[in-house]
This record gives structure tokens, C-alpha cells and sequence, in this order.
């Protein structure tokens, strides 16, 4: 499915925020929206690139697999980010694969001409550039946390790290956004599933977190996650 994007909904989304409503008009007519069912892979470790998505709704798993099959989860990736851009701009392509969690809807844009709006366009650059920037600290913060962390401090850690890019706030808390599975913060963490179980068991059991069946995650008890991270 494609179709045409309103420059309403695209100065709303972080890689296009600040430009001239003309940037956003040219991009609008430049950009394809397309919703994509859970499973599809957008992105793959082994070619390269050809297309940049920004999401507008649903999320994608950034994964990478070790010399001895294991995967392992670089990123889990929600509305407003952006998706395939070192692939378009770096001189290796993409580094790992990226997939659909669930139905996503997206707006994307080719190789060549995603370059020519980043020379052409005033301010895209730059609002790649903070982007990147931004990933770039995260990485760096996970690395930190997996060299100095517990299993519990890690699990702590990113659920704090997912409520402060996609938490909003609800009479009970904050909730994240993105639906989430044991797995998926095994994976984030270097963990088993178990372990990570045993930790959320812990955590649900003394009203820090609860879940809900949809897979979404209440933080009840920042502080108490904060504590945890703290050691």
C-alpha cells in the first residue's frame, strides 16, 4: 500500500522537525506511506540498503546474529524513528537485519533520492546528524550497562530506557507504548529468558511494574527501578 503522506503529519516526526513547510511539501510528494504486516524484514545485514523509513505507527526489532547463530536484539525501534539510514549513507550498508514486530505503518523514501534531499534540503542534514547522535548514546549506554550491571540492574535499566522514549503517563503510571515480550528484553539485556522472568516476577510482585495482556508495560515505582539501576 502507498500513498500520499500530509506535511502535517511529517513536522511532527523528528528527522523532518524545523524544515519550511516548501521542505516538507517537496518531501510529502517524494515520500511513499506504506503499511507493512508483523514478520516483514524492511532492512538485511547481508545487502545493501536502498530505502529510509520513519514510523508513524507499530515498531520494528533491530537484530544481529553471532558467528554461532545467536540473536541478538540491537534496538527495538517505535513511531518517529528512523530506519535503513546507515545503510543509505555509510560505506558498508546495512549492519543488521530489521523486522516488523507488528502491523507497521511507515513512510519511505529511495537511496538516491533521500541523498539528494540531505544536499538539497535545508536543515535535513542536521536533523540526521542529531539523530544518529542520539543512537550513538544509547549504544554506548547499553555497552556501559551489559560491562557493569546485574542481571535485575539491566532489566531495571531498559525498561527505564524504553519509558523515557515511549512511556506516557496514565493514572497508574507510566506505560510504555511498545509491546513487549520477555524475550524482547532477554534479548536487549544478554540474558535467558528465565532469568529475565525471574526478575519481572520479582519486580510485578512488589508493585514496581505490572503488565498488561496486550504485552505493555505500567512502571508504578520509577524510583524503585532507578534504585535498582544504582545497584
Amino acid at each position: 500500500m502507498s500513498s500520499a503522506v500530509s506535511t502535517e503529519v511529517l513536522s511532527r516526526l523528528p528527522l523532518f522537525a524545523g524544515l519550511s513547510f516548501e521542505s516538507l511539501d517537496r518531501l510529502a510528494e517524494l515520500l511513499q506511506l506504506r503499511t507493512v504486516a508483523a514478520g516483514s524484514q524492511l532492512a538485511s545485514a547481508h545487502q545493501r540498503g536502498d530505502k529510509v523509513f520513519v514510523i508513524l505507527e507499530g515498531s520494528v526489532k533491530v537484530q544481529h546474529y553471532t558467528s554461532e547463530g545467536t540473536e541478538v536484539t540491537l534496538a527495538l525501534l517505535g513511531p518517529g524513528n528512523t530506519v535503513g539510514e546507515m545503510g543509505l549513507v555509510g560505506p558498508t550498508g546495512t549492519s543488521a537485519d530489521v523486522i516488523t514486530r507488528e502491523t507497521t505503518t511507515l513512510v519511505c523514501m529511495d537511496r538516491r533520492t533521500f541523498k539528494e534531499c540531505l544536499q538539497t534540503i535545508p536543515g535535513l542534514s542536521q536533523n540526521l546528524i542529531a539523530l544518529l547522535i542520539v543512537r550513538l548514546r544509547s549504544a554506548n549506554e547499553r555497552i556501559e550497562a551489559l560491562s557493569i550491571l546485574d542481571v535485575t540492574g539491566r532489566v531495571a535499566r531498559q525498561i527505564l530506557a524504553l519509558a523515557e522514549e515511549y512511556g506516557e503517563p496514565v493514572d497508574e503510571g507510566i506505560r510504555i507504548k511498545l509491546p513487549l515480550t520477555q524475550s524482547d528484553i532477554a534479548e536487549m539485556v544478554a540474558a535467558t529468558r528465565e532469568r529475565v522472568n525471574h526478575v519481572m516476577v520479582r519486580l510485578k510482585k512488589d508493585g514496581i511494574v505490572s503488565v498488561a495482556l496486550r504485552r505493555h508495560i505500567t512502571i508504578h515505582k520509577p524510583e524503585a527501578l532507578e534504585l535498582l539501576v544504582a545497584g
